[in-house]
Formats: C-alpha cells, structure tokens, sequence
C-alpha cells in the first residue's frame, strides 16, 4: 500500500505552480512592456518629470531625462540640468549673456535642444544664450523666472516670448491655478486626483512604464496625462472669436473715451456757466466782507488808505480771471489806466475768489430767499463740475487704451531695466495665423486668421512705443514655410526655429527704439480752470521774464505774455524733447509751453521776446527728488522793443494782431470764443480782431482741418485729447 504523500510535498509542487506562473506573467508584462515601449519608439507624448512648486505650479526635475513623439513627429531627446532648465549644465556667468524664458515654445518642445531657437541663436550671435523655457508656463511664470535668474545670471539682454495661442488667455490665471502634478506629469487642475495611494515603483509605473501608459488611456478615454497639447486657457478658435471681436473691442473703447471727454467737457461748461452767474454775488460778497470797503466818519489818511485798498482788491478780483501779461482795467485809477497782469496779481486774486465763494456758500446755505437759493446751487453745480475736472481716472483710460498684455510688458520692462538689462519681446503666432495651409494637418476648413492679427499689431506698437525691441515673428515663419511647424501641432519645427533664430538674432543687432512711436498714456492735459486755479511753483528766472511756470499732476505749463517794458513775445520753440509730447504754441502777445515732466525725462525750450531769447531748461535726473526747471539769461537779439500801448482795445484798434501763421490764428480765434480775450468785431465786411490770452495746445494744422467747424474739439484736439484726434 502506497504511502500518502507529504504536507511539504504538496506545498514544494504549489510553490513551484505559483513560481511558475508569476515568472510566466513577469515575462508577459516584461515582453508587453517590450512590444509598448517599441510602439512608442520609448517616446511619451510629452514631459512627464514635473515637480510642484507653490509659486510656479510646477517646476522641471533636474537631472531628468525622455525621450518624447506625439502626432506622428519623430522622437526627441530631452533632459535638465541641476536647475531645472533643459539642456547641458549652463556656464558660470559671463558677460553678454542672454537670457529666454517662454514656454514650451522656448523649450523647444518637438525638436532637440541644440535645434531650439536659443541654441541656434547663440551660434549665430557667439554669444552665451540661457534657454528657460518650461511648458506650461504664461505671463506670471515668465515675469517669476526672469526676476529669479536676472539677479543670479546678470544677463545684459532678456528675451520675452509671448505665445498668442496661450498667453492672451493666461495673463490672469497663473500656473498654479492652471496645472498641478500627478506622478511627475503636469495636468489641468480640474483633472488631477485629489489624493493618490502611494506603493513602491509606483514613480516608475506611472512615469516610465509604456505599458501603464497605454492601460491608463485605454481605461480612461482622454486621460489627461495623454494629452500632448496641454490645453491652455484658449486656442485657436478663442482667438478666432476675440479676434472677429477687436473691431467692437475698439469701438468700445472710443466709445468710453468719448464718454470721459464729454463729461470733462460738460462739467467746464457748467463751471464756465457758474462762474458767469456767480460774477454779480461774489462781486457785491467782495464789499460784504469788508474787502475794500468804505467806511463812513473816517480821516483824509483812513480815506486815502481805504481808497488804496478797494483798488488793489478790485485790481486783484480782476486779476483772477486774466493771465500773464493781460492788461487789465483799473477802474479806480485816473483815465482808467491799464495793468498789466503779473503771477502775484492772479495768485491773490484766485485766493480771494476761493475766499469769497467758500463765504458765500456759508452764509447763504440757510436763506430762505429764493435768489439766494438759486445762488447756493449754482456754488455747488461749480463744486460738482470741478470735481469731475479735476478726477481724471488715468488707470482708466490706461486700460481703454491698452492692447492685452500691454501693461503687463510695461511691468517686465521696469523689472529688466532695473538691473540694468535690456528687454526683447517675442511675438510668436499660431501657425494658422502664419498660413492657411496649416488647417489641413487638423483637417479644419481654412478659417480667416487676419482680425486675430490685429492684436499682435497693437502689442507690438505698445511695446516699442515704450523704447521696448519688438519683433512680430510671423513674417519670419511665413517665409519659413511649408514646414515650419510640427505635424498636427502647434510647436515649431527645427526649421521654425531656425528661421525666428535668424529674426531674432537681427534684432538684437538694431538699437532699442530710442524715440516712442506714441506717447506713453497721462492724465488728461490740465483744462483752462484747473490752470487758473493752480499755484505757481518756483521757476529760476520766471518772474524776471514775464513768464508764469504752473504744474498740474504731470503737466506744467509756462506762459509768457507781454512785460511791462513793451517787450512783446514772439515765438516759442522747442529745442529738445526725446518723447515729442510738449505742446507749443505762439500767439499775439503770449507763447505757452505745455509739457509732462517726470524722471528721465529732460526737455530744453527757447522762449523769444522781440529784444532777447530766454532758454528754458526742464531736467529731471532718474533718483532725484524732484525736477530742476529754470530759464537760462537772456541772449539779445538785436531787435527793438515794440511800442507799448495802455489799453488792449486801443492796440486791437491799430490793426489786427499778427499770427505766425493760419493754424494758430483758428486756435486763437475757437480759444477767443470759448475762454476770452479781446475782440473787436469787425466793420464794412472786416474780419473781427482778436486775441486769446491764456491759450494754450499744440500749434497742429491737422486739428484745425479735422474741426475747423468745431471749437470744442478743436481745441481738445490741440490738448492731445485722445477722444478727439486728427483726421488721418
């Protein structure tokens, strides 16, 4: 009888039964791994070695290494060096350097790293590039990489790429608010899984297996790990409907502009209006409150004194609402004998008319008399419409006026340029905005990119317009192809590259833009009231000259008028102003100047009297406290002094006034109808005679055609109101 067989026995045969099984599904995976892996060419379809970063979002291992192919496009090889960057361990720093940052454009994704722009452009140039580009990164990212490498590198030139297919739409959003990391690979935050159970290889399996990598899409239809694009905050058809939309987007914003000046407008008609009505009460409230008053019982030396008083009260209650060398009636004085209006004489007189209506204002606030009531109303319709002239939201019409991304360059600018380094912006199109050949490889019928361009064009405007090197890469890929994109992608090809290397390298051989194509955006220039109501600052050799130096926000503004002397001014011009925004204008017996001053910024003017020149220099060196304004002496010129006549009218009598030239003659004559002066109207088919004391624009021909029928708009025109240009 046989003998049963052995617990172990049994166990050993298990064993080997389980031994053998486990080995032959190891060999299975090990060989379905294999046949995966040759599939794939040991390629994923995009970078799968991200790691977190609360700043970022996402940062690139270092030290890392794959192999990457997606749609059909050969396989690449990339890997980081210990920052993090792609590419070889990058050399100590060393002068000339230049730095990219961008995104997967900048890194190069599809194409090898020594076929990058950046590397390419390094041999072109022999100059030492840094590529850091990450995928995924926008605008936030960029503008973080740059301050974190510019101290470190100390490059002495930063190229920023902006892509328009993504950072249009991500300028807001930052990357960590977009992208989160799961098992190395970098996906939509919306996607990614909000806790993971950890086991051992499972880096491994999740980052280098293609067999998991191919059980995961099967699994999970459009699992996001598979996608090579990364989706961004927009695309092409976000482009597309924005772009369609740019004409709207601009009518939009003229709109608003004309919203903003017809307010302004409004309110200085109402002030206009209230300062007419008011004339009579602050008039009789000038008596009320004692100023100059008369007084009953005195002695001949009181009388004499009171009389003096009343005079200087009434000559300074005139004076306000007069300007540099006016002439101004002194009805208290034998024959009626003319003043001219000096800077003290305005100073007083505006601070006895503020006296005189916060007074007004006070007692009358309680009256029952219907009159006064009207009259209170009227002081506070002035106050109101005051406060809207002098509100001026410039952070408003900032935004009117700036393309996407605009403001966000200025913020890089002033990042870069305070190292002392010079910024370079990229403008890089999607690849159906190069060619309409590209729709084919999506198999998309061709689409009209050409309103999308429109933003590029305004992008690259605003930035240049800010002494910033712009280059709008498209042409350069235009050129570049058939073949300067990748198959069924976005990203560039190495002849992509190759080709905005080549672009960018000439670049980078013109100057930075020394002379803004358009003036950087201000306040509005200062209207007529907010002048006269402004105090003088301290000018060296103001006073001397006949000349009142005022300043409102950015604006200052110099006005010449006739001296008591008889020294007539005759022209005013403008010697140097790098960023052509000063505002000049010549006419019968007064030269105005209107000009930003800010640090940085130095402009020099000649002022010409009939005898002498007087030169004006306004200097505001960058780290000063604040600007030096002062005329230089006078340089006669040879020429004698005009007659000086006592009375404006009897001069106007003698003829009419001579202009330079038609131009500012409508100037004078729209400011004349709006603002004052003197005018004789004419007789037997004459012209009417007139001066324009106080104006002040820009002596532009083009204003005067565009709204020769239209004062109001002409004179904003000359102003440089944004909602009333030229005609083109």
């Amino acid at each position: 009888m046989p003998k049963a067989p052995r617990a172990s026995s049994r166990l050993l045969r298990w064993a080997v039964r389980f031994a053998t099984m486990f080995a032959g599904l190891a060999v299975g995976l090990v060989v379905a791994e294999l046949v995966f892996r040759a599939r794939d060419d040991g390629a994923f379809p995009h970078v799968n070695f991200y790691v977190a970063d609360s700043v970022l979002g996402v940062r690139l291992e270092p030290n890392a290494e794959e192999k990457i192919a997606f749609g059909g496009n050969p396989v690449t090889s990339v890997r980081t060096n210990s920052k993090g960057y792609r590419g070889t361990e990058w050399p100590a720093p060393g002068p000339d350097e230049i730095l990219v940052v961008g995104d997967s454009q900048v890194f190069g994704l599809g194409v090898e790293e020594g076929e990058t722009f950046s590397a390419q452009l390094a041999k072109a140039t022999g100059r030492p590039v840094i590529n850091a580009g990450v995928p995924t990164y926008g605008p936030a990212e960029y503008k973080a990489v740059i301050a974190e490498l510019i101290d470190q590198r100390k490059p002495t030139t930063v190229v920023l790429t902006l892509n328009m297919v993504n950072d249009l739409f991500e300028e807001h959003r930052p990357n960590r608010d977009r992208h989160a990391v799961w098992d190395g690979w970098a996906v939509r935050t919306e996607n990614a899984p909000t806790a993971t159970t950890d086991f051992p290889f499972r880096a491994w399996l999740y980052r280098r297996s293609h067999l998991v990598f191919a059980l995961r899409k099967w699994l999970h239809d459009g699992d996001p790990v598979g996608n090579a694009g990364l989706g961004s905050e927009g695309s092409w058809h976000d482009l597309v409907v924005a772009g369609e939309g740019i004409a709207k987007s601009r009518a939009a914003r003229t709109e608003q502009m004309q919203a903003q000046a017809a307010a302004r407008r409004e309110a200085l008609a109402k002030l206009t209006a209230a300062d007419a009505e008011l004339e009579p009460a602050l008039y009789r409230a000038k008596e009320m409150y004692g100023v100059g008053a008369w007084a009953d019982g005195i002695s001949d030396e009181q009388w004499e004194r009171a009389y003096e008083e009343r005079r200087a009260a009434q000559h300074q209650f005139n004076a306000a609402r007069a300007n540099v060398g006016d002439i101004v009636e002194d009805t208290y004085a034998e024959g009626a004998r003319g003043i001219v209006v000096t800077t003290e004489h305005i100073r007083k007189g505006v601070i006895m008319r503020a006296r005189l209506r916060a007074k007004l204002a006070e007692a009358l606030k309680d009256s029952p008399r219907t009159e006064d009531q009207a009259i209170a109303a009227t002081l506070s319709e002035r106050e109101q419409a005051w406060k809207t002239i002098t509100a001026p939201e410039v952070a408003e019409l900032q935004k009117l006026l700036d393309p996407p991304l605009a403001a966000y360059v200025r913020e890089v600018q002033a990042l870069v340029t305070s190292r002392g380094a010079r910024l370079v912006v990229v403008v890089l199109p999607i690849d159906v905005q190069v060619s309409e050949t590209e729709w084919a490889k999506y198999g998309l019928p061709v689409t009209d990119m050409k309103p999308t361009l429109a933003y590029t064009d305004e992008l690259v405007a605003a930035t240049e317009a800010i002494g910033v090197s712009a280059l709008d890469a498209l042409p350069a890929l235009a050129a570049a192809e058939p073949g300067a994109f990748l198959k069924g992608d976005i990203h560039m090809t190495a002849k992509g590259h190759a080709a905005l290397a080549v672009a960018l390298g000439k670049t980078l051989q013109n100057p930075a833009p020394t002379v803004p194509a358009a003036p950087v955006v201000r306040s509005p220039v200062p209207l007529p009231p907010e002048w006269r109501e402004a105090k003088e600052i301290i000018v060296a050799g103001s006073t001397s000259a006949g000349c009142e130096t005022k300043r409102v926000r950015e604006w200052v503004r110099i006005l010449c008028g006739r001296t008591v002397k008889g020294d007539d001014p005759s022209r005013v011009t403008v010697a140097v102003d790098p960023s052509r925004e000063t505002l000049a204008l010549t006419v019968p017996h007064q030269t105005s100047v209107v000009t930003p001053v800010e640090a940085g910024r130095d402009v020099i003017i000649d002022f010409a009297w009939v005898s002498h020149v007087r030169r004006l220099n306004i200097s505001w060196p960058v780290g000063a406290a604040k600007p030096t304004i002062a005329f230089e002496e006078p340089v006669p010129t040879g020429k004698e002094k005009q007659p000086y006549y006592n009375s404006g009218y009897y001069e106007l009598s003698q003829g009419p006034p001579a202009f330079l030239s038609s131009t500012e003659e409508l100037i004078c004559d729209c400011w004349n109808q709006l603002f004052g002066g003197l005018r004789l109207e004419g007789r037997n088919g004459e012209p009417d005679r007139f001066t324009c004391s106080g104006a002040y624009g820009a002596s532009d021909p083009a204003c005067t055609t565009t709204y020769v029928t239209d004062c109001t708009r002409m004179l904003e025109c000359t102003r440089r109101d944004p909602a009333s240009p030229p005609a083109p």
